[in-house]
C-alpha cells in the first residue's frame, strides 16, 4: 500500500485543526481537536532558523516558497508586539505546513515554547512535532520527532492534566518505541474516564491494524461511525479492516458511501484507491 494512502488512513481527526485555537479547559467529551492558538515573543529566532533549516524532507523548498517563508521569518524576527507576534508566528508556521515542513514549524513553536511556556504555547509545539512524526521520512526521524512531542505533550499535561485529547496524542507517540505499552495504558486511561472519546476510540482501531488485529479495528471503526456517521477516516479505515477480513461486499460498500458523501480530496482518493486494491485481489 502506498505510504501516502497510509498517512490518509492513520491520521484520524483533522490534527491542523488544533494548531490555531485557543485551549479552552478540559476537553472530555468533545470529538473535535481544539487546544492551541496564540503566542506573545520569540527571543531565539536566528537559532531557530539554523536548526530548522537542517532537518530533512520529502522535497525541498520551490524558489517561490523560500522567498516567501524568508520574508515571514523577516516579519516574525521584527514583530514588537504581541499581536504582531502572533500573526507572524501563525503564518510563518502555517507557510511551512502548507509546504510539508512539519519539523521546520515544529522547531520555530518549541523555541518560542520554551521562551513562554504557557499551555497554549507547549500544546501548539507538541502538536507540531506530532504531526511530523506522522510525516516522516524513516523510522528514525519519526522516533525522533515523536520523542519531542512527548516533551511538550508531557509540558501541556502537567498544566492540564485532565486534557483527553493530549493523552490520546500522546498515546500515539509511543508506537514504535521499545514501550508501545505506555500508549495503550494511555489511550485505556481515556477510554475508562470517556468512553465515548473518539479522538482515543480512532487511535485504538489504528493500533489494531497496525497489530494486523483486523476484527478489533472493525469493531473500534463501527463504534465511530455510530457516534459519527459522517467520520469518513473512519469509514476508511473500517472498509481497510473489512477487506483484511475478506468481508469485500460490506468494504466496498463503506467505502462507495465515503465516495458519495465526502468532500476531501483526499479521502476520495483513498477511498478509490482502496477499492481499486480490492478489484486486484
Amino acid at each position: 500500500m502506498k505510504k501516502n494512502l497510509l498517512i490518509i488512513l492513520l491520521v484520524g481527526l483533522g490534527i491542523t485543526a488544533l494548531l490555531y485555537s485557543l485551549p479552552k479547559g478540559n476537553v472530555a467529551g468533545k470529538t473535535q481537536n481544539t487546544p492551541s492558538g496564540g503566542a506573545n515573543r520569540d527571543a531565539g529566532g536566528e537559532k531557530t532558523e539554523k536548526v530548522a533549516e537542517k532537518e530533512e524532507h520529502a522535497a525541498p523548498l520551490t524558489p517561490a516558497q523560500l522567498k516567501e517563508i524568508s520574508a515571514l521569518k523577516s516579519a516574525f524576527a521584527a514583530a514588537k508586539t504581541d499581536a504582531s507576534q502572533v500573526k507572524a508566528l501563525e503564518n510563518l508556521m502555517r507557510a511551512f505546513m502548507n509546504a510539508s515542513h512539519y519539523d521546520s514549524a515544529a522547531v520555530f513553536a518549541a523555541n518560542y515554547a520554551d521562551q513562554h511556556p504557557s499551555l497554549t504555547n507547549v500544546l501548539r509545539a507538541g502538536q507540531l512535532y506530532f504531526e511530523a512524526q506522522t510525516y516522516a521520512l524513516n523510522a528514525q526521524k519519526g522516533g525522533k520527532m515523536g520523542e519531542k512531542a512527548r516533551i511538550y505533550f508531557s509540558k501541556a499535561l502537567a498544566i492540564d492534566p485532565n486534557n483527553l485529547l493530549v493523552k490520546s496524542n500522546m498515546a500515539m507517540t509511543y508506537v514504535d518505541t521499545p514501550t508501545p505499552m505506555k500508549g495503550i495504558t494511555l489511550l485505556r486511561e481515556v477510554i475508562e474516564q470517556e468512553p465515548t472519546f473518539v479522538p482515543a476510540l480512532f487511535n485504538l482501531g489504528i493500533l489494531s491494524i497496525k497489530s494486523n488485529q483486523f476484527g478489533k479495528g472493525q469493531e473500534r471503526f463501527t463504534q465511530i461511525l455510530k457516534l459519527e456517521p459522517n467520520n469518513h477516516k473512519a469509514a476508511l479505515n473500517l472498509g481497510f479492516c473489512l477487506a483484511q477480513l475478506d468481508k469485500k461486499e460490506e468494504a466496498q460498500k463503506v467505502l462507495k458511501r465515503v465516495l458519495e458523501q465526502s468532500k476531501d480530496a483526499e479521502e476520495l482518493k483513498a477511498a478509490k484507491e482502496l477499492l481499486a486494491e480490492m478489484q486486484e485481489h
